[in-house]
């Protein structure tokens, strides 16, 4: 049995839709930075894998925190976008990557 933390999988899609309207670097580095910083400011939700009715009830859990999702991962890309870790890019030049 497998435990799967369903937040990570909320947070990329978010991410990936959030990201479409935004203009930033967008590279696997700094999505991967956006995702670790929206994780960290959210509480984990670990299910096992193999009883699916637990992904139904977390599903109700999640709607409740549909707004803390959005505001950390809007805050994520506000941060990363303005200090990429990736070298020889600033938030300006980064037009390019997305």
């Amino acid at each position: 049995m497998a435990l799967v933390n369903v937040m990570e999988n909320i947070v990329e899609e978010k991410l990936h839709r959030m990201l479409e309207a935004e203009d930033c670097c967008k590279c696997e580095r700094c999505f991967e930075d956006m995702k670790a910083k929206a994780l960290n400011q959210l509480p984990a939700r670990y299910v096992s894998t193999h009883n699916g009715e637990l992904f139904s009830k977390l599903a109700a859990t999640v709607r409740q925190s549909t707004i803390d999702i959005n505001v950390a991962v809007a805050n994520a890309i506000d941060v990363i976008s303005a200090h990429p870790s990736h070298e020889g890019q600033s938030a300006a030049d980064e037009d390019d990557n997305g």
